[in-house]
């Protein structure tokens, strides 16, 4: 069974980073896949976090400082935001 309580998405969302850069182990990652199939807010997040790094190491000029700490801020806000 997937864990939908806001603490089984705040361990989805605190992870993400870690998953998205390949650092988790294939138990972890099933984990968060898991929970994503049935979770549409963190699966939402996951693909936009997904394609957003996609962009960025793709992007020919580097990321402006403001911008970085714009997307930080907004992850942090993510991951203290109850969820329903």
């Amino acid at each position: 069974m997937t864990d939908r309580t806001p603490d089984g998405c705040a361990d989805v969302l605190g992870g993400i980073s870690a998953y998205l850069d390949g650092e988790l182990d294939s138990t972890e990652c099933d984990v968060i896949e898991r929970h994503c199939q049935t979770c549409p807010s963190c699966a939402a997040v996951v693909a936009g976090l997904r394609e957003t790094i996609g962009l960025c190491r793709g992007a020919a000029v580097p990321i402006p400082d403001a911008v970085r700490a714009k997307a930080q801020a907004s992850i942090s806000a993510l991951l203290k935001t109850p969820r329903p």
